[in-house]
């Protein structure tokens, strides 16, 4: 019996990096901006989040999908 492959992770429309990805990514600009004080990590990553999100949804808007 042959086994399943996993199914790959969810792309975002910008196919060049996985959406887990973009928001780790602005996230860490969100804390060098804040001067790279350790503390809010929660915050860069929720704020990072938020934008990610508000830029998929105007992708997927935009895209008429």
């Amino acid at each position: 019996m042959a086994a399943r492959a996993a199914a790959a992770p969810k792309e975002s429309k910008n196919e060049s990096a996985p959406i887990e990805e973009r928001i780790r990514k602005r996230a860490y600009e969100i804390y060098a901006q804040r001067g790279g004080q350790d503390g809010s990590a929660v915050d860069d990553w929720l704020q990072a989040e938020a934008e990610i999100g508000q830029q998929e949804r105007e992708e997927t808007q935009t895209s008429g999908t």
